[in-house]
Formats: structure tokens, C-alpha cells, sequence
């Protein structure tokens, strides 16, 4: 695990908790400023219903709610539905998170979904 993904993401959860009334763009935008981690770090950061992927849905103002994800992608969904619903966080909120902070992975890689990550 990349620490410098792993030490943002418990410090944008930290944040969140501390400041619950903060806009989750905020929160991010405040954690993320002046960094900027390899995209690959964050794959396994970035799984609904785990709490980073959506304080990440929140801030890049997805079209589900938490509350909606975590139904739909927690451990008592149907595995397809939430496989497909994985499928579609990737497809939709990765590349808005990856457009919201400019970062992209080194010109050689891949592309998928319209954003520059190798492994999605």
C-alpha cells in the first residue's frame, strides 16, 4: 500500500469526521492541496461503500447519495448489483475526482473511461 495515498485518505476521513457540516469538496480540496499521489494509489481506496470512495461521490456531487451506495454496494447487496455498481463508481466518479485534482498517470499508460489509470 502507498502510504502517501493511504496518510490522505485517513486524514480527508479524520477531517470529515472533525468537521461533519464541511461540504465534502472542501474537505478533499483542503486535504489534496499541493499533492499529488500517483492515481494507482488510491485503486484501493476507491471501492463503495468504504468511507473514502464516498466522501469522494459527495464531493464531485454524484448522483447518488451515501446512503444510496452503501445500500447498494454494502455486504448484503446483490453480489451483481454490486459489481455493476463498482463498475459504474469507476466509469462516473473516478473520472471526476481525477479531473477535479488535474492528476493523470505517466503518458504510457492506458486509458480507460476517459481517464489516464492502468488497472481500473
Amino acid at each position: 500500500m502507498d502510504h502517501t495515498a493511504a496518510k490522505l485518505v485517513n486524514e480527508a476521513l479524520a477531517l470529515r469526521r472533525s468537521h461533519p457540516h464541511a461540504p465534502a469538496c472542501d474537505v478533499l480540496d483542503v486535504v489534496m492541496k499541493g499533492r499529488t499521489p500517483w492515481l494507482e494509489d488510491f485503486l484501493e481506496h476507491m471501492v463503495p461503500p468504504a468511507p473514502f470512495p464516498l466522501l469522494v461521490a459527495e464531493a464531485v456531487d454524484d448522483c447518488m447519495s451515501s446512503a444510496e451506495w452503501r445500500g447498494l454496494c454494502g455486504p448484503d447487496a446483490d453480489p451483481r448489483v454490486r459489481d455493476a455498481l463498482v463498475q459504474l463508481y469507476r466509469d462516473s466518479v473516478w473520472p471526476k475526482f481525477v479531473k477535479r485534482y488535474g492528476w493523470s498517470a505517466p503518458s504510457d499508460e492506458p486509458t480507460h473511461g476517459g481517464c489516464s489509470v492502468r488497472c481500473l
